[in-house]
């Protein structure tokens, strides 16, 4: 028999782990994954650059806009400029936008007619890809010789597929080297204010042939006073000189005298136009200009009214006129005579004091000279000295038709001599000023009351009584014979034991008169009250009303107030000066029809 022999297993040992093979897979994931992340980028930049470069076929720089024409040209000749515009994109351009500036002054005729406004426009819906465009614009230059005339042209428009605006903008410079007809224009470099001055033209048709159809037309500055010309000048108008043929060659002069006026150091610049004739209508084409400074005077005068020269005065006032003069050349002046010249309805001429003056009432000028003023006779360089006067302004106003309105006096001053020193090339030294005073208005304000009114009647005692009640009617008249008055009323206080009754009645259109229990005062807010109430063809503003008393024991043997406080207030609508008018009070023995029986009994 056979012997079994049992042998117990070997448990089964792990094969070990292949290390090295673990860390070459790992290395070829991440080695895996970094590639997929830079394809992916790579493919996101393409991406963009197709979107930024490929997505449009727009370049701004394949548009053009340019402006041709003569960069030099003679004054007279029309000028032409062509614009071009072009599209040289991929893409079609649309919402187009032009705006062409014409040089300063030029004149642009459309079919005839002078056209001012300087700017031309024109629009496109589309300018298709390679399309591109053309326009001309006439016009004529005016200048002198050697100006520079600048042309613009400024486009705007959109790309078919982008939303963006662009802008495009050409410019040409053209010179002008000629002018048929050359002008040159003189004028003194500086005068004193008031002085005699000359303008003159030279002027030469430098074409090649004769030129018709001309007209020269001035511009004179600001404190200019023509008085003469040579030739003279078109009928009715002084600052035009028509010329109907110029012939080729000879020259021409214009000379212009008058008066300049203006303050030290002003700058006065005169100019002159040439017009030429084209179909109904003469166009400017060539100017010139110069220009005049307002020097410091040899001699001087200013002139003050109660030592101020913005006094306003007012009815009876009288005013204190001083006139300062001086020399302020570097000569001795001889043989000086001053003058003062009153203008001005409400001067009361009868009241003037001339100062030492001598006043001639045929011409209301008062006159100083060496026998009435020691300084006249030899008035040293840079010497000063003062006149003076005075006059009253009358103590009223006068209505007339209707009434007067924007009330001035005047006193115009000049100071001279007609010795001139070597050296100063002019018939005469003088200066002048003047000075302009307003006259404040004065309206008339009356007041009057009445125990037994015409329109109202009467009620009670009269003399009052204690313990009964006794109305009386009160009016307030106003005329205005002067400046129109503004923000006008009139106010006045009830004082105790006195009643507001309410009747009352006021000229048609006015507003009534009001009464405030709280500060027991009446107003009449008149607002406006024009020149001329109260004269021949303005009725006065009036209001009526009533007030009660009920004397008391106590008040018996006295007069009682009725009114007190009474003010017009307002304000002159030329002047701008406030204007009040206090009234008196009214009591119980103020009555037109009762007065000295007002005592309670």
């Amino acid at each position: 028999m056979n012997e079994i022999i049992y042998t117990k297993p070997t448990p089964p040992v792990a094969p070990k782990q292949p290390e090295l093979l673990v860390i070459k897979q790992g290395f070829m994931h991440n080695k895996i994954f970094k590639w997929l992340v830079a394809l992916a980028c790579a493919l996101f930049i393409i991406s963009l650059m197709v979107f930024w470069f490929g997505g449009s076929s727009f370049v701004e720089s394949g548009v053009e806009l340019s402006i041709s024409g003569p960069t030099q040209i003679g004054l007279g000749d029309e000028m032409i400029y062509r614009v071009k515009y072009t599209n040289s994109t991929n893409t079609d351009l649309v919402d187009l936008k032009f705006s062409f500036n014409y040089p300063g002054k030029s004149i642009i005729l459309k079919d005839g007619i002078l056209v001012e406004d300087l700017t031309e426009k024109f629009n496109l819906d589309v300018l298709a890809k390679g399309q591109s465009g053309e326009k001309e614009f006439k016009t004529f230059l005016v200048g002198n010789r050697g100006d520079v005339k600048t042309a613009k042209m400024v486009m705007s428009y959109k790309a078919s597929d982008l939303n963006s605006q662009f802008e495009k903008t050409a410019t040409l410079g053209t010179t002008i080297i000629s002018v048929p007809v050359s002008l040159t224009l003189s004028a003194p470099p500086n005068s004193t204010t008031g002085q005699v001055v000359n303008y003159i033209l030279d002027y030469r048709n430098e074409s090649a042939g004769d030129i018709s159809g001309l007209k020269f037309v001035f511009d004179y500055p600001d404190g200019f006073v023509f008085q003469s010309s040579s030739p003279a000048s078109d009928p009715g108008d002084n600052n035009s000189w028509t010329v109907a043929n110029l012939r080729k060659g000879p020259g021409s002069r214009i000379s212009i005298q008058g008066v300049l006026s203006g303050s030290e150091g002003e700058s006065k610049a005169v100019a002159v136009h040439l017009m030429r004739k084209l179909g109904d209508q003469h166009i400017n084409y060539e100017e010139a200009s110069n220009t005049t400074v307002i020097s410091s005077p040899l001699l001087a005068v200013d002139i003050l009214a109660n030592d101020s020269k913005d006094y306003v005065t007012n009815p009876d006032d009288r005013l204190r006129y001083t006139l300062k003069y001086s020399n302020n050349s570097n000569f001795n002046l001889v043989g000086l005579t001053l003058t003062a010249k009153l203008e001005g309805d409400m001067f009361d001429l009868n009241s003037v004091n001339p100062g030492g003056g001598y006043f001639d009432s045929s011409s209301n000028t008062i006159t100083w000279n060496s026998s009435t003023v020691s300084n006249f006779a030899n008035l040293s360089s840079r010497k000063t000295g003062t006149v003076d006067f005075s006059v009253k302004i009358k103590p009223q106003f006068s209505y007339g038709g209707t009434g007067t309105k924007n009330t001035l006096v005047k006193v115009s001053a000049r100071l001279s001599t007609p010795n001139i020193p070597p050296g100063i090339d002019v018939e005469e030294i003088f200066s002048a000023g003047t000075l302009i005073t307003k006259v404040s208005t004065q309206p008339a304000f009356a007041q009057l009351a009445y125990y037994n009114d015409p329109a109202f009647g009467s009620s009670g005692p009269m003399p009052p009584k204690v313990g009964e009640t006794t109305t009386y009617t009160i009016h307030w008249q106003l005329g205005n014979p002067g400046n129109d008055v503004a923000e006008a009323k009139i106010v006045g206080t009830l004082p105790l034991g006195v009643s507001w009754k309410g009747s009352s009645s006021v000229t048609s259109g006015q507003p009534e008169p009001t009464y405030n229990k709280n500060s027991s005062e009446i107003v009449w807010d008149i607002k406006n009250i024009p020149s001329g109430v109260g004269g021949n063809l303005t009725p006065k503003y009036e209001a009526v009303f009533q007030v009660t008393i009920k004397p008391s024991a106590a008040q018996k043997g006295s007069v009682m107030d009725i009114l007190k406080d009474i003010v017009f207030s307002g304000k002159d609508s030329f002047t701008k000066q406030a204007i009040v008018i206090n009234a008196k009070d009214v009591d119980t023995n103020s009555m037109v029809d009762g007065r000295g029986e007002g005592v309670v009994q």
